[in-house]
């Protein structure tokens, strides 16, 4: 998948975005993955991005605002079902770590 990846906290004049492609990631027990078809950047992404909020673990992936079709369900899952179209609101930053998980969202007490 393709994600553009916040790894430090700079102006946005200077392009602090970057490109990656990353692997898509597997839901776990009571999560969904979702197909973002739609991402919106507002002013709290901005300060995010130039580091005016408080430090949050970098890289992360930002946007919220998002529009998305649930593209698989995980175990343990029953509220959602593939195919269903689904609304994210802040927050939904998820770090980076070894085993990418952005986009696979915890919805938690709604997916039971």
């Amino acid at each position: 998948m393709k994600a553009m990846i916040l790894e430090s906290h700079s102006p946005i004049e200077n392009s602090p975005l970057k490109l990656a492609d990353l692997p898509v990631p597997e839901p776990g027990t009571k999560e969904i993955r979702v197909k973002v078809l739609a991402c919106g950047i507002c002013r709290t992404d901005l300060h995010v991005i130039e580091g005016d909020l408080p430090t949050q673990t970098l890289p992360i992936i930002p946007g919220h605002q998002i529009v998305a079709l649930v593209d698989k369900v995980g175990p343990g899952c029953k509220k959602f079902k593939g195919g269903e179209r689904v609304g994210i609101a802040w927050p939904v930053y998820r770090q980076v770590r070894d085993e990418i998980k952005e986009f696979v969202m915890t919805i938690e007490n709604k997916a039971e």
